[in-house]
Protein backbone atom coordinates (compact mmCIF):
# COMPACT_ATOMS: atom_id res chain seq x y z
CA UNK A 1 0.00 0.00 0.00
CA UNK A 2 1.42 3.50 -0.99
CA UNK A 3 2.23 5.62 1.92
CA UNK A 4 -0.01 9.33 1.65
CA UNK A 5 3.19 11.79 1.28
CA UNK A 6 4.52 9.09 -1.76
CA UNK A 7 0.95 9.29 -3.37
CA UNK A 8 0.23 13.05 -2.75
CA UNK A 9 4.50 13.33 -4.51
CA UNK A 10 3.23 11.07 -7.52
CA UNK A 11 -0.10 13.22 -8.01
CA UNK A 12 1.22 16.38 -8.34
CA UNK A 13 4.41 15.14 -10.63
CA UNK A 14 1.31 13.59 -12.83
CA UNK A 15 -0.59 16.80 -12.81
CA UNK A 16 2.44 19.33 -13.17
CA UNK A 17 2.19 20.64 -9.36
CA UNK A 18 5.63 21.97 -9.76
CA UNK A 19 7.15 25.23 -11.24
CA UNK A 20 8.60 25.13 -14.71
CA UNK A 21 12.03 26.49 -15.14
CA UNK A 22 13.25 28.53 -17.56
CA UNK A 23 16.46 29.85 -18.70
CA UNK A 24 17.89 32.55 -21.30
CA UNK A 25 20.87 32.28 -23.74
CA UNK A 26 23.86 33.90 -22.84
CA UNK A 27 25.41 34.51 -25.89
CA UNK A 28 24.67 35.83 -29.45
CA UNK A 29 25.41 31.96 -30.50
CA UNK A 30 24.66 28.80 -29.43
CA UNK A 31 24.19 25.23 -30.30
CA UNK A 32 21.15 23.03 -29.17
CA UNK A 33 21.97 19.29 -29.78
CA UNK A 34 20.13 16.19 -30.39
CA UNK A 35 21.74 14.62 -26.83
CA UNK A 36 23.79 16.12 -24.30
CA UNK A 37 26.95 16.13 -25.31
CA UNK A 38 29.63 17.67 -27.63
CA UNK A 39 29.58 14.06 -29.77
CA UNK A 40 25.58 14.58 -30.55
CA UNK A 41 25.45 16.73 -33.60
CA UNK A 42 23.51 20.19 -34.07
CA UNK A 43 20.32 19.93 -33.90
CA UNK A 44 20.14 24.06 -34.17
CA UNK A 45 22.27 26.97 -33.63
CA UNK A 46 20.93 30.38 -32.10
CA UNK A 47 21.67 33.37 -33.01
CA UNK A 48 19.98 35.67 -30.50
CA UNK A 49 21.15 36.73 -27.18
CA UNK A 50 18.89 36.33 -24.32
CA UNK A 51 16.52 34.33 -26.09
CA UNK A 52 14.33 32.45 -23.56
CA UNK A 53 14.06 28.73 -23.65
CA UNK A 54 12.28 26.23 -20.88
CA UNK A 55 14.34 23.98 -19.24
CA UNK A 56 13.00 20.57 -19.42
CA UNK A 57 15.93 18.13 -18.26
CA UNK A 58 19.28 17.90 -16.48
CA UNK A 59 22.08 15.62 -17.22
CA UNK A 60 25.49 16.38 -15.86
CA UNK A 61 26.44 19.45 -17.75
CA UNK A 62 23.79 19.67 -20.17
CA UNK A 63 20.42 21.39 -19.66
CA UNK A 64 17.51 19.85 -22.10
CA UNK A 65 15.45 23.03 -23.42
CA UNK A 66 12.28 23.36 -25.42
CA UNK A 67 12.24 27.04 -27.36
CA UNK A 68 9.13 28.75 -28.26
CA UNK A 69 8.41 26.64 -31.19
CA UNK A 70 8.47 23.62 -29.73
CA UNK A 71 12.33 22.39 -30.85
CA UNK A 72 13.81 20.49 -27.98
CA UNK A 73 17.48 19.75 -27.65
CA UNK A 74 20.00 19.51 -25.65
CA UNK A 75 22.43 22.96 -24.26
CA UNK A 76 25.15 22.92 -22.26
CA UNK A 77 24.93 24.85 -18.83
CA UNK A 78 27.70 27.25 -19.48
CA UNK A 79 25.56 28.93 -22.34
CA UNK A 80 22.45 29.39 -20.28
CA UNK A 81 21.74 32.21 -17.10
CA UNK A 82 19.00 32.61 -14.29
CA UNK A 83 17.90 35.91 -16.29
CA UNK A 84 14.43 36.24 -17.34
CA UNK A 85 13.40 37.10 -20.66
CA UNK A 86 10.29 36.54 -22.46
CA UNK A 87 9.17 36.86 -26.45
CA UNK A 88 6.39 39.16 -27.30
CA UNK A 89 3.54 36.97 -29.07
CA UNK A 90 0.94 39.40 -30.10
CA UNK A 91 1.27 43.37 -30.70
CA UNK A 92 0.19 45.28 -27.32
CA UNK A 93 0.55 48.86 -26.13
CA UNK A 94 3.76 48.91 -23.16
CA UNK A 95 1.77 50.77 -20.09
CA UNK A 96 3.14 53.75 -18.18
CA UNK A 97 1.74 51.87 -14.77
CA UNK A 98 0.32 48.64 -13.70
CA UNK A 99 -3.14 49.33 -14.56
CA UNK A 100 -5.63 48.98 -18.05
CA UNK A 101 -6.22 52.78 -17.39
CA UNK A 102 -2.60 54.11 -17.95
CA UNK A 103 -1.43 55.44 -20.74
CA UNK A 104 0.77 53.61 -23.15
CA UNK A 105 4.45 54.92 -23.65
CA UNK A 106 5.11 52.16 -26.59
CA UNK A 107 3.62 49.45 -28.84
CA UNK A 108 5.80 46.48 -29.02
CA UNK A 109 5.59 44.13 -31.81
CA UNK A 110 5.42 40.38 -31.87
CA UNK A 111 8.59 38.78 -32.01
CA UNK A 112 10.38 41.14 -29.40
CA UNK A 113 12.65 39.88 -26.56
CA UNK A 114 11.98 41.46 -23.83
CA UNK A 115 13.73 41.24 -20.32
CA UNK A 116 11.16 40.26 -17.35
CA UNK A 117 11.21 42.99 -14.75
CA UNK A 118 9.04 41.46 -12.48
CA UNK A 119 5.59 39.76 -12.77
CA UNK A 120 2.72 40.19 -9.97
CA UNK A 121 -0.18 38.26 -9.14
CA UNK A 122 -2.62 39.83 -11.83
CA UNK A 123 -2.97 40.92 -15.36
CA UNK A 124 0.63 42.75 -16.24
CA UNK A 125 4.21 41.94 -15.96
CA UNK A 126 6.96 44.87 -15.92
CA UNK A 127 9.07 44.44 -18.61
CA UNK A 128 12.03 46.70 -20.41
CA UNK A 129 12.43 46.15 -24.22
CA UNK A 130 15.51 48.12 -26.23
CA UNK A 131 16.73 48.30 -29.80
CA UNK A 132 19.56 50.12 -31.07
CA UNK A 133 18.23 53.78 -30.07
CA UNK A 134 15.62 53.24 -27.64
CA UNK A 135 15.18 51.38 -24.28
CA UNK A 136 11.27 51.22 -22.86
CA UNK A 137 9.87 50.41 -19.64
CA UNK A 138 6.43 49.26 -19.06
CA UNK A 139 3.56 47.18 -17.79
CA UNK A 140 2.77 44.36 -20.15
CA UNK A 141 -0.14 41.67 -20.48
CA UNK A 142 1.51 38.18 -19.16
CA UNK A 143 -1.21 36.94 -21.35
CA UNK A 144 0.93 38.38 -24.44
CA UNK A 145 4.18 36.65 -23.28
CA UNK A 146 6.13 33.45 -23.93
CA UNK A 147 8.32 32.26 -21.25
CA UNK A 148 6.70 32.24 -17.82
CA UNK A 149 3.93 30.22 -16.98
CA UNK A 150 0.30 31.36 -16.33
CA UNK A 151 -0.13 32.98 -13.06
CA UNK A 152 3.58 33.00 -12.04
CA UNK A 153 5.24 35.22 -9.94
CA UNK A 154 8.29 36.84 -10.64
CA UNK A 155 10.25 39.12 -8.02
CA UNK A 156 12.76 41.90 -8.87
Amino acid sequence: MMNKSVFLFVMLLSFGGYATEYASLKYDKVNMRTGPGERFPILWVYQEKNYPVEVLDTFEIWRQVRDKEGTVGWVHQNMLKKARFAIVEKEESLLKKNDPESYPVAIVQPGVIARLEECPQGRYCKITVSDENHTKKGWFPRSGLWGLDNGEVVEK
